[in-house]
C-alpha cells in the first residue's frame, strides 16, 4: 500500500492547506514554473565610433589635410588644405581632442628646435597657437606625437631630436609635459630611457608612438638605420624601455615610418604606417600590441597621404534614443502625411561633393518606427540630368503625388500615384533652370493653402516665392525674391491659425553653426518678418549636436501638435556630407511665436492616433 494512503486523512488535509498557502505566497517565476517569459534584460547603451585622420600628403608638406572614417579603413575628405602654418612646414601632424577643441602638433621644419601647435573647433578651420621652442640644442626636431593616456591625465608630447654632432643622425625620443591647458607652456624634455642611438643603430630612433595597455607602456619607434618599426615596453612612460621586437619582428618589411595606432571598438588595435618610398599607406591589426596581422594597403588614401595620426571619436546612444530617426547618412528631409502614414524624403548623403543620384522614401505610422521603401526617383531615368540629387519636397494634389527636387543645380518635377513612388519626370526638362534667378536654383519647397492653391519656394543665396499653376508644372505668377536678413537656403512654409510661417537655414551646411531661423507673414508670398527669438534651432556642443538645419515641419492631422524634421552632422565625427536626420517636438507660445527648439538624442515618443 502506498505510504500516502497510510497517513491519517486529517494530516493529509493539513498538508494540502499548507502547500496552497506556500504557493500563494511565492511570486510567479520564483521557486516554481509559471510558464511566463522572463522579463527582458535592459538594453545596454551603444557606442558609436568614427575616426579622424590628420596628415600631410605626397603633394604638399606645407598643408594639412583632414579625413574622416566610419571604420578606420575607408576614409573620406573632411577638408583639403585645412591648415597652412604662418611659416615653415606642417609635416607629421598628431591630433588630439581636448575640452571640445582639436589640437595638432606638427614638425615645423627639416632643421631647428621647434614644433608647432594649431587648434580647431570644427576640424575644417585651424588656427596657429604657437611654435614651441623645446630648449634642447637640437639639429632636427621631428614628429611630435601627442600622448594623453597616462593615469594622471596630463597632455604629453614625444618628439624625435637629433642632438649629436651631425644633423639627421643620432636621433632619440624625448617627452615633454604640458604645464597648462593652452598647450603653449611645456616642461623640459626628458629622454625616453632605453631608446637611443648605439654603435649599430647610429641614426637612432624617430617617429616614436606610445600606447598604454594596462600598466605597460608600448613604444613603437622607427629604427632610422634599419628603416624598420621596432617595439619596446616599459612600466613608466619615461622608461627604461626594453626592446621586445627588433628588426623585422612583425613581418611588415622595411622602409616604413610614421606609425600611429588607434583603438578599435572590439578592443583591438590598428596601426597605420607610411610606406614613403613607394608612396603607399598601410595598416595592420593586433589584439595585444605584440602580435600583428600582415600589412595591407589603406584603400583610397594609399599613394596620397603621408605621416599622420588617427584618433577615435565616440558617442553614446541610449536604448530609448530615437535620434537619428533614419539609419545611415541622410540630409535635407522633407516630411508629409499620406495614406495614414508619415513619409520622409531625404537627400542620400555620404557621397563626396553631395554627388548622390537618387531619392529614397521612408514611411512610419508614428514618426518613430520607419520603413525604407527603396528608390523613389533615380536621376538615371531623367533625360536632362544625372547628378547632384538634392532636397526633394513632396505634396499630394488630387490623386497625384508631386515631387520637386534639385538636380544639376536646377529644379525638376516628378509625379507618382503612390507616396512611395516610383516618381517619373513630369516635364522632361527643369521647371527652374540653373542660375535662372541669379543664384543657385536648389532646395524647393511646395505648400498647398487651404483653398487648394499651390506655392513653390526655392533658392540658395536668394529666397524665391511663386504661385504654381494648378497643373503643378508651371508658374501662375513669376517668382519674386523675398529674401529675409541672414537667409542662405532651405526654405519651408506652413500655415497655423491663419498665419504663414517660413523657416530657412543660415550659415553653411558644412558649418557646425548651420541653424534654423523663421519669420511670419499674413500672405503665403510674404514678405516674412524675421522673429526676434531666432535662431529657433541651433547646435548643442555639449551633446555633440552640430550643423542643425535644412528642416521641414509636420502637423499631426487634426491636432495642434507639431514636429520639426531636420538634419545635423552625424554623431560623432560627421560633417557637411555625412549627416543624419533627426526629429524633435516643435511648440508654440500663446502669441504664435515658435519656442526655441532643443535638439536632442532622445527624439520624440511615438505619435498615437490622428483625427483624419
Amino acid at each position: 500500500m502506498p505510504l500516502l494512503e497510510a497517513r491519517p486523512r486529517s494530516a493529509i488535509r493539513l498538508l494540502l492547506a499548507l502547500m496552497t498557502l506556500l504557493v500563494a505566497a511565492v511570486p510567479l517565476g520564483i521557486g516554481r514554473s509559471s510558464g511566463a517569459e522572463p522579463a527582458p534584460a535592459a538594453k545596454p547603451p551603444k557606442t558609436v565610433s568614427r575616426y579622424l585622420f590628420t596628415a600631410f600628403t605626397n603633394s604638399s608638406e606645407s598643408n594639412m589635410y583632414v579625413y574622416g572614417s566610419d571604420d578606420a579603413q575607408n576614409f573620406w575628405s573632411v577638408q583639403d588644405q585645412a591648415y597652412t602654418p604662418p611659416a615653415g612646414l606642417v609635416r607629421d601632424p598628431s591630433v588630439i581632442k581636448r575640452g571640445g577643441r582639436y589640437y595638432v602638433a606638427y614638425t615645423t621644419g627639416w632643421t631647428g628646435k621647434t614644433f608647432g601647435i594649431a587648434t580647431s573647433k570644427d576640424r575644417r578651420k585651424w588656427t596657429h597657437v604657437a611654435d614651441i621652442d623645446h630648449g634642447v640644442a637640437a639639429n632636427n626636431t621631428w614628429a611630435p606625437e601627442f600622448f594623453t593616456d597616462s593615469p594622471d591625465g596630463k597632455v604629453r608630447i614625444v618628439v624625435s631630436l637629433s642632438t649629436g654632432p651631425t644633423s639627421y643622425r643620432h636621433f632619440q625620443p624625448y617627452i615633454l609635459t604640458a604645464l597648462d591647458d593652452t598647450l603653449t607652456k611645456w616642461s623640459k624634455p626628458k629622454p625616453l630611457r632605453g631608446i637611443h642611438p648605439s654603435a649599430t643603430d647610429y641614426n637612432g630612433y624617430i617617429d616614436t608612438y606610445i600606447v598604454r595597455r594596462g600598466a605597460t607602456y608600448h613604444a613603437f619607434t622607427k629604427n632610422a638605420t634599419g628603416e624598420v618599426i621596432e617595439h619596446a615596453v616599459a612600466d613608466r612612460v619615461t622608461g627604461p624601455y626594453t626592446f621586445k621586437g627588433k628588426g623585422d619582428w612583425a613581418g611588415w618589411g622595411d622602409l616604413l615610418e610614421g606609425q600611429t595606432i588607434v583603438r578599435l571598438p572590439n578592443g583591438g588595435y590598428r596601426m597605420f604606417m607610411d610606406g614613403y618610398t613607394v608612396k603607399k599607406y598601410y595598416y595592420s591589426d593586433s589584439t595585444d600590441l605584440e602580435h600583428w596581422t600582415p600589412k595591407k594597403e589603406l584603400p583610397a588614401l594609399s599613394g596620397v597621404v603621408r605621416h599622420g595620426t588617427v584618433i577615435q571619436e565616440t558617442a553614446t546612444v541610449l536604448p530609448k534614443d530615437n535620434n537619428p530617426a533614419l539609419p545611415g547618412y541622410h540630409a535635407d528631409p522633407d516630411v508629409m502625411y499620406a495614406k495614414g502614414r508619415y513619409w520622409i524624403y531625404p537627400t542620400e548623403d555620404g557621397h563626396p561633393g553631395w554627388s548622390g543620384t537618387r531619392f529614397k522614401s521612408f514611411s512610419s505610422p508614428n514618426l518613430v518606427k520607419w520603413t525604407a521603401h527603396g528608390t523613389a526617383l533615380d536621376l538615371a531615368d531623367l533625360s536632362w540630368c544625372h547628378q547632384n540629387a538634392w532636397a526633394p519636397a513632396v505634396v499630394k494634389k488630387g490623386r497625384t503625388y508631386w515631387m520637386y527636387f534639385s538636380a544639376c543645380q536646377s529644379i525638376g518635377v516628378a509625379k507618382s500615384s503612390s507616396p512611395k513612388g516610383p516618381f517619373v519626370d513630369a516635364l522632361g526638362k527643369p521647371l527652374v533652370a540653373k542660375g535662372e534667378f541669379g543664384h543657385q536654383s536648389i532646395d524647393p519647397d511646395v505648400f498647398i493653402d487651404d483653398d487648394g492653391t499651390p506655392y513653390l519656394y526655392f533658392g540658395q543665396g536668394g529666397f524665391e516665392a511663386a504661385r504654381l499653376g494648378h497643373d503643378m508644372v508651371s508658374f501662375a505668377t513669376q517668382p519674386v525674391k523675398i529674401t529675409p536678413p541672414g537667409y542662405n537656403e532651405a526654405p519651408t512654409v506652413f500655415k497655423r491659425k491663419g498665419r504663414y510661417y517660413a523657416m530657412w537655414s543660415e550659415d553653411d551646411t558644412r558649418s557646425p553653426n548651420y541653424r534654423v531661423t523663421y519669420g511670419v507673414s499674413n500672405s503665403p508670398l510674404g514678405p516674412f518678418t524675421k522673429a526676434a527669438t531666432n535662431p529657433v534651432l541651433s547646435k548643442d556642443e555639449s551633446d555633440q549636436i552640430l550643423g542643425t538645419g535644412h528642416n521641414s515641419v509636420i502637423q499631426v492631422p487634426g491636432r495642434d501638435k507639431w514636429y520639426i524634421v531636420y538634419h545635423r552632422f552625424a554623431r560623432p565625427g560627421g560633417d557637411g556630407t555625412h549627416r543624419e536626420v533627426a526629429i524633435d517636438r516643435m511648440r508654440f507660445n500663446d502669441d504664435g511665436t515658435i519656442r526655441v527648439i532643443k535638439p536632442t538624442q532622445r527624439g520624440i515618443n511615438p505619435v498615437k492616433g490622428t483625427t483624419s
